[in-house]
């Protein structure tokens, strides 16, 4: 979804084609089926051999973005870079280091495990070859301090999430709504804050949490006590009805080295629909959203309940907070403000490179 939203911006100005590896499951539910993106079958070693080929075949352009640092990605870009004699970006949006599992220690395992183009050795390696790009972007001001590099905000494709132009109960009704609705529209990840989430929606008489999930997302025990809507991954032209259909939407992230180094993607999308959002003071959450939104320590069920319960309790407010946070999201993050962070970037590296401008990316 990152690489996604970079090609969007970069369309503002280049021919752009989004290439990827994508295992027979197929590509990720939301993410939107367009022309440009080019899928290519993923392999473990030996034969990720010939998808390393396609990737470098298909990758003709200008200048190349790399999105994450695993192999599939800033390794075959540096390869293709380095044969198409083109300027190679590296761009960051969470500490995947973090999020990835422990390496295996024993030697026969990590052997084994090398098999895998995802493998976390490549990913640690190649997390500490950052220099080898000619610039770094970023997605929070954590990484940028981290990394280095311009920051350059996910975005959103603002012209989608009209408010104005989706019959709300008709939404409710497509997701089975009733009553109030707090919608976290993420993914399950732990350091998203879920179980606080769902121990304080459960504390509120007549309200409800709307997940999104996968098929064994949520199916354990320890859920069953607590007030969930199951909803099935959706495409990713379905989420301005999910979120006009909620009452409230939580971006609860905890304070990990995760979670304060990710910006969440969807808080863009709450934003542009104009819902009235309660957050967790992490990451750059605190900046997009002051003024415009219900902020409160991470973790702190208590302090997340009344969050919620004031903005379900007063409606106007929620609608007020929820128009500002629109006209942010209006004035600062649609995808022509991001396309206008990229665009010097690129510019940059091409120009440094060969003295031109860019045309394709």
């Amino acid at each position: 979804m990152r690489a996604h939203r970079l090609g969007l911006a970069a369309r503002h100005f280049a021919e752009v084609t989004l290439i990827g590896p994508v295992k027979h499951r197929g590509a990720w539910g939301a993410l939107p089926q367009e022309p440009w993106i080019k899928p290519v079958e993923s392999k473990s070693f030996p034969k990720f051999y010939k998808s390393m080929l396609e990737i470098v075949a298909a990758a003709g352009g200008d200048v190349l973005i790399a999105v994450k640092p695993y192999l599939a990605s800033y390794g075959v870009g540096l390869i293709a870079a380095e044969c198409r004699g083109v300027p190679l970006i590296l761009d960051l949006d969470d500490l995947d280091v973090a999020l990835a599992p422990h390496p295996k220690r024993d030697l026969g395992e990590s052997l084994t495990d090398l098999r895998d183009p995802a493998s976390v050795i490549y990913l640690q390696i190649l997390s500490k070859a950052t220099v080898a790009a000619a610039a770094i972007t970023v997605a929070s001001t954590t990484l940028q301090k981290r990394f280095g590099g311009t920051l350059v905000p996910h975005g959103c494709p603002t012209e989608l999430f009209e408010p104005a132009a989706i019959d709300r109960d008709a939404a409710r009704k497509q997701f089975g709504f009733s009553g109030q609705v707090v919608l976290f529209p993420g993914t399950r990840r732990t350091h998203k804050g879920l179980k606080s989430l769902a121990k304080a929606v459960s504390r509120i008489p007549g309200t409800r949490l709307a997940v999104l999930c996968r098929p064994d997302d949520f199916c354990q025990p320890e859920w069953d006590e607590f007030p969930l809507i199951r909803i099935p991954v959706i495409p990713y032209s379905d989420m301005p009805m999910l979120l006009a259909a909620a009452d409230v939407v939580a971006i609860p992230q905890l304070d990990t080295e995760a979670a304060r180094h990710q910006m969440p993607m969807k808080v863009y999308d709450a934003m542009a629909m104009g819902k009235p959002i309660v957050a967790s003071t992490v990451s750059d959450l605190p900046l997009a959203l002051d003024g415009c939104a219900r902020l409160v320590p991470p973790g702190d069920v208590g302090q997340l309940t009344e969050a919620i319960c004031g903005l379900l309790e007063h409606p106007e407010e929620a609608q007020a907070l929820g128009k500002k946070a629109r006209a942010r999201c209006l004035e600062q993050y649609s995808m022509q403000q991001v396309a206008e962070v990229l665009l010097p970037v690129v510019s940059r590296v091409t120009q440094r490179h060969n003295g031109s401008g860019s045309s394709s990316a």
